[in-house]
């Protein structure tokens, strides 16, 4: 009973975060007395006392409860990670920290290097927001690998985004907070691992590249909205301008030789608005980004050429601008004229930019795999054609008609040659290529309107090949063959669902086969589904499908019974794995040989760990979260990329149709999951089959033995009347002796025993046999021999997608020192 007290006392002094509740009111009261009082200023910068209280002290009354609520969320989060008096310390000592270090190199950029653009000197020192980030920062060192990740990467991306674009003297002082935040993290007694890379599941890729996507598309409005100018690549701010002004009621444009802009005491735009439709490119991007996290290559694509448009433009911009030019801008648009060289150093850096995200987009283009369809690219690319040929002719036939509008009245070849440019939003046009200005309604409109439609017909086709379904290649055969496998299917049948997989369909009879090409090889996955799936003239039609086409048809995971339906072609098979099934109605514990699996469930039980049999969709946002972290964590730990084909991943278990049996501790917390997919027989669901296995580092010993002793028990309850926890890929079958197997044994011994330090495979089978299943081989049906280089290296890539020659090489490489250090450690 006291134990239990304690306990309950322990709980909630973890749910009131003091520290953060007290550092909160503080930063109230000073902004408040600040405010109100004027205090704290007119102190020496280099006072410790001044820059002890500048970070408890917000001068705009509008950011004050925004910083607030900013204190609470993420010190009270450092909080109940690492403690008030740690997340005290990184704060004050973090902050005082970073604005000694902001200070000195503000004054070192000034006096040494006053014409490269690196952002406001600071007058103050470091606001509440730079001591933050340093607290984030400190506290992502007691985090697991995905949010020790995810904290550090969004801090960086913003204070960088923001140092870049915007340049005020805070952001130096928050770029600053994130290498000292770290350091306090490691001082506090935080892990080491410092921001060394780890290795991330596809999920995760996606999302850096998601966000590295939308940061990029973001940056040039933060410049433009709150940027001072003095950043790198604050010259993105510029270009929101339109290169129209009116100065002493003339119409001009800056920098331009035609029409010149006169000496005048005060300039405006012509359309301040128009600065907008520049926004548009940018919303291309937000939708493109969006589309790669959802693993669309056509976003992918999408993005990599805007940003590639985006080098080109600036490189231009770069070719034609001179210190001159930029100097009549900058005193056009009310800025220091001195600017003049870091605006072309920004132009350069600016240029850099988008060619490097372009670049990282490429590289990183394996973990973005689900293609569109021939007839969505041809949409969307008929949908572009169109709205810009349409949007040129009218824009031509209008500045005929209304040609008497511009001045200088422009000619017919004029008109012609700024056709091109109508299609680009009027504040990234140069000044020096504006040879006529509009001076009426009418004409401004012929100016303005034709890029906001060209763009908007853009955004609207660029969204609707990235959200639309039926632009995912093979949706509709996804949706038949998901059908068809309700009718009957292998235990692993449903893995067909899975993206990366293409469809045959029998012409005559209902079946049908999942399978990938990879160099003239097509591999199955798993054998026919549908009610006909055991007819033999099945298969025979697939291997003539796949003759006509001129490929290596390969039968891969296929069981008895698809095995024997193929006996008639005559073919060889080998054995590549044991399925170990399980039937619920009639297991148990009981007995000696599964004395691991009752040892696990009653300690379970001991340690309050229940078990939570539940889909995806009936997930909180924090489950989902902790799921996420510990399947990258595991991922984390492997020598080699996160597999695929007949391995699934955490992204497959939103399908509504499987499962997931997760473990729940104490406190709530998830610390074990596997997910099922279903078997579906003559007469529907029969039960299911074992796909993902992730458990947290501290999970008790035995936690999978207590989950799968959970799913029979609820199996049993709904009546199923089989469970499969699925075969080992590629683990050598059971019995048999090395010396009497035959050349196709003995090569997946070998990759077997290659990818066992990595994935644990024969492990994996070893760890199955704790639950004496009845083993039923699953095979591999193949042509000839002859083949089977061929058909080894499309297997590779089928479970490592987008594999090549050279990367088949270094994996090779890489598994073999795995394997060696594996075995000198034993």
């Amino acid at each position: 009973m006291g134990s239990t007290l304690v306990a309950v006392t322990t709980d909630r002094r973890r749910s009131l975060p003091f520290a953060t509740l007290t550092l909160a009111a503080i930063v109230i009261a000073v902004s408040v007395v600040s405010m109100n009082a004027g205090a704290f200023r007119g102190a020496s910068v280099y006072d410790l006392r001044a820059i002890v209280l500048t970070l408890a002290r917000v001068d705009d009354p509008a950011t004050l409860p925004v910083v607030v609520i900013a204190v609470v969320l993420v010190c009270g989060w450092a909080e109940r990670l690492m403690g008030g008096a740690r997340m005290l310390f990184a704060y004050a000592c973090g902050g005082v920290v970073t604005s000694a270090a902001g200070l000195a190199v503000g004054g070192w950029e000034t006096n040494l290097f006053p014409a490269i653009p690196l952002g406001e000197s600071p007058a103050t020192g470091a606001t509440p927001v730079p001591a933050l980030l340093a607290v984030a920062m400190a506290a992502s060192c007691f985090t697991g690998a995905l949010w020790r990740r995810r904290v550090r990467g969004a801090c960086l991306v913003s204070a960088v985004t923001v140092f870049l674009y915007a340049a005020s003297a805070s952001d130096l002082f928050s770029l600053l907070a994130l290498p000292v935040g770290l350091g306090a993290g490691v001082l506090l007694g935080g892990r080491r691992a410092g921001m060394r890379g780890q290795r991330s599941s596809h999920h995760e890729v996606r999302v850096l590249l998601c966000a590295l996507t939308a940061i990029t598309a973001v940056g040039p409005i933060v410049a433009t909205l709150w940027g001072s100018g003095a950043g790198l690549l604050s010259v993105y701010g510029w270009l929101s301008y339109d290169p129209l002004v009116v100065a002493d009621a003339v119409t001009c444009a800056a920098g331009s030789t035609i029409v010149p802009c006169p000496d005048a005491a005060s300039y405006h735009e012509l359309q301040p608005s128009a600065g907008w439709i520049a926004a548009l490119p940018l919303v291309v991007l937000l939708v493109a980004a969006w589309g790669i996290l959802r693993g669309r290559l056509a976003a992918l694509g999408v993005a990599i050429t805007v940003n590639l448009l985006v080098f080109a433009g600036m490189t231009a911009l770069f070719v034609v601008s001179e210190p001159d030019m930029l100097a009549l801008l900058a005193q056009v648009r009310g800025t220091d004229a001195s600017g003049a060289w870091q605006s072309l150093v920004g132009l350069l850096a600016a240029a850099l930019v988008p060619l490097g995200v372009a670049v990282t987009l490429f590289v990183c283009r394996r973990s973005v795999s689900v293609p569109p369809t021939t007839s969505a690219v041809g949409s969307f690319f008929a949908s572009i054609s169109i709205g810009a040929a349409t949007v040129s002719v009218l824009s031509l036939a209008g500045g005929l008609l209304a040609a008497a509008d511009f001045s200088p009245r422009p000619t017919v070849g004029e008109l012609l040659r700024d056709v091109p440019l109508r299609l680009l939003p009027p504040s990234l046009l140069p000044g020096g290529w504006v040879h006529a200005v509009p001076t009426t309604a009418v004409s401004q409109a012929l100016w303005y309107l034709p890029s906001a439609v060209f763009w908007t017909v853009c955004v609207a086709a660029t969204a609707r090949l990235v959200f639309s379904r039926s632009s995912v290649q093979g949706a509709e055969d996804r949706v038949r063959a998901r059908e068809m496998l309700q009718r009957g299917c292998g235990s692993l049948g449903f893995m067909a669902t899975w993206p990366g997989n293409t469809y045959w369909f029998a012409g005559e009879a209902d079946a049908g086969f999942a399978y990938r090409l990879h160099g003239g090889v097509a591999v199955t996955l798993g054998g026919a589904f549908g009610a006909d799936r055991c007819r033999e003239e099945i298969g025979a039609a697939f291997v003539e499908f796949c003759g006509d086409n001129g490929w290596i048809p390969v039968f891969y995971s296929v069981d008895d019974a698809a095995a024997t339906a193929l006996d008639a072609l005559q073919w060889r098979r080998t054995r590549v794995a044991d399925e170990a099934v399980l039937d619920p109605r009639t297991w148990t514990p009981a007995g000696k040989k599964r004395q691991d699996v009752r040892t696990a469930t009653n300690r379970a039980h001991r340690e309050g760990v229940r078990a939570q049999w539940v889909s995806w969709s009936a997930l909180t946002l924090v489950d989902r979260v902790q799921i996420r972290e510990i399947s990258e964590a595991w991922v984390a730990d492997k020598s080699i990329p996160e597999m695929g084909f007949t391995l699934g991943t955490v992204d497959e278990a939103a399908d509504p149709a499987a499962r997931l049996m997760l473990a729940r501790d104490a406190s709530e917390r998830i610390v074990a999951v596997t997910t099922w997919i279903p078997v579906f027989g003559e007469e529907g669901l029969t039960g299911y089959a074992l796909d993902v296995m992730r458990r947290r580092h501290d999970a008790m010993n035995g936690i999978m033995e207590f989950l799968i002793g959970a799913v029979v028990e609820q199996l049993r309850a709904d009546g199923c009347t089989l469970l499969s926890l699925s075969g080992s890929p590629l683990a050598p079958h059971r019995g048999g002796d090395t010396g009497d197997l035959s050349a196709v044994d003995r090569f997946l011994e070998t990759l077997s025993g290659a990818l066992e330090p990595a994935y644990g495979f024969r492990s994996l089978a070893h760890f199955k046999n704790k639950f004496q299943p009845q083993f039923c081989p699953l095979w591999v049906v193949y042509p000839d021999a002859i083949h089977l280089p061929a058909i080894a290296l499309a297997l590779l890539r089928c479970y490592v997608p987008g594999l090549s020659l050279a990367g088949a090489a270094r994996l090779a490489v890489r598994m073999r020192t795995s394997r060696r250090s594996s075995t000198s450690t034993v």
